[in-house]
């Protein structure tokens, strides 16, 4: 299973559903392998290292984002010889792919030459959004989909790879390494962690060699990038979208509907099994929650703007999620938590998610781009907790307005502060929620149905599996 990123440094819903559906596929007797990609600064780029995730088998590609060109964030031929050489050993009958971002498109072409069945999943917007797949422009407005012509001006500021002074840096710690075995890549983490001038020098003036506007043929490049994608749906067996939002755009966009089908997620169900709900008995509070990654996109600004103008006493706010990548977004949100009654967490330990729920009484999702089919709503239903959102994407399509939740125009802090309020007033309509919501699918069923849908590809093999 090809992703971006896994646990356990990385947890966001891609990763935790990929694990949660690696394992459960090995529990039903497969064998599954993870390929995916890690920034350590003081090994080469494209070099492997095997890891063990709880059982699974972990082939991490080494992606120090030392690019040279724009096109190696998509077409890159080091990445893809990487896969290769995990394919050759292991040999698997089905590729599913959960992501190729710092991976390279052509992994799918590689996979059908090895005589594997290619299944993806579309996550979020990637094939067809540079921009982290997230249809989000650089004001923070959302994108109506791809434009040759949008698509360049967006990316003008799009940093896609390191600067010179930091390849230098990185070649440098290579080096040591390599000749002394002493690792210095903690010591540069620590050190731009608290120096406020790199922190404003990477946020506030990259490279301009690191841009993708730098290079006078982006617009070219943006052509081959549509081509190889082509190329990629040619090889692509089935992809599956866990909402409707996603498959009715990308379908648009040009994946043929009769290689496109909707898969909602299943969760891993057992955390959430036997929580404490009484626990807060006689709390005059209303605990609200969120939980995911600290982000911009993600909308947790709007969330504490709208705190604030809620009476301090009459309900918390419990935030777990990390702000490792948003340093300067996490400061501003403890800056908005000043005066109000909010707790920090910090990164949620996966092994912990049903204490965290235990805290919550309402979960609060303000995203401000289309989420597909988030895991952190379906984990809340699992736990019971009812959960306001905003009203689009694939949050709108897994709550009930009324009947599981509440929804919210995106960005709209006073739409959001009524229904916090309303909820504090009327702290019943929680209880009458969490019984009229639906729950939410199980990954045994989710792994089970997987299943089958892996031997229909391989029954077919040879001739096109969707007709």
């Amino acid at each position: 299973m090809p992703v971006h990123f896994f646990l356990p440094d990385h947890s966001a819903g891609t990763e935790v559903y990929t694990y949660n559906l690696a394992r459960a596929l090995q529990e039903r007797g497969h064998e599954v392998e993870i390929f995916c990609t890690e920034k350590v600064l003081s090994k080469r780029s494209y070099s492997l290292f095997k890891r063990d995730v709880d059982g699974l088998k972990c082939h991490v590609m080494v992606n120090n984002l030392e690019h040279d060109e724009f096109t190696e964030t998509f077409a890159n031929p080091r990445a893809e010889g990487a896969f290769q050489r995990v394919l050759d050993s292991f040999r698997p009958d089905v590729v599913h792919v959960q992501h190729l971002m710092l991976m390279s498109l052509g992994i799918p072409r590689i996979s059908r030459s090895a005589g594997a069945r290619v299944v993806m999943t579309l996550n979020d917007f990637w094939l067809f959004c540079v921009r982290f797949g997230q249809l989000l422009l650089p004001n923070g407005a959302l994108c109506g989909g791809p434009n040759l012509s949008d698509c360049e001006t967006c990316l003008q500021d799009f940093r896609f790879s390191q600067g010179a002074p930091e390849k230098a840096m990185i070649k440098v710690l290579q080096v040591t390494r390599e000749l002394s075995g002493v690792d210095l890549a903690p010591l540069v983490y620590w050190a731009q962690d608290r120096s406020q001038w790199l922190r404003k020098r990477k946020t506030h003036n990259p490279s301009k060699e690191s841009q993708a506007g730098s290079t006078t043929n982006l617009k070219e490049e943006l052509k081959h990038r549509v081509r190889k994608v082509n190329l990629l749906i040619e090889q692509v067996d089935l992809f599956l979208s866990p909402s409707a939002t996603v498959a009715d755009r990308v379908a648009q966009w040009g994946i043929p509907r009769n290689k496109l089908r909707v898969s909602r997620y299943g969760i891993d169900t057992t955390p959430f099994e036997g929580l404490d709900k009484d626990a807060r008995e006689g709390d005059e509070k209303i605990s609200f929650g969120y939980v995911g990654t600290l982000a911009p996109h993600k909308g947790v600004h709007i969330l504490m703007q709208a705190l604030r103008r809620i009476p301090p006493e009459t309900c918390r706010l419990h935030v777990f999620g990390s702000d490792s990548h948003y340093g300067d977004y996490g400061r501003m949100l403890r800056e908005l938590a000043d005066g109000v009654d909010v707790t920090f967490h910090g990164a949620l330990d996966r092994s912990r998610i049903g204490e965290a729920f235990e805290k919550i009484d309402c979960l609060v999702m303000p995203s401000l781009w289309l989420e597909n089919s988030p895991v952190v709503i379906q984990e809340a239903f699992a736990a019971s907790v009812p959960v306001i959102a905003s009203g689009q994407g694939g949050m709108a399509e897994l709550i009930q307005d009324g009947r599981s939740g509440r929804l919210f125009p995106a960005g709209d802090v006073s739409a959001l502060t009524k229904h916090m309020a309303s909820v504090i007033q009327n702290p019943t309509t929680l209880r009458t929620w969490s019984v009229t919501m639906d729950p939410p699918r199980s990954i045994a069923d989710d792994a089970e149905a997987m299943e089958e849908t892996y031997r229909e590809l391989l029954g077919h093999r040879g001739r096109d599996p969707t007709a």
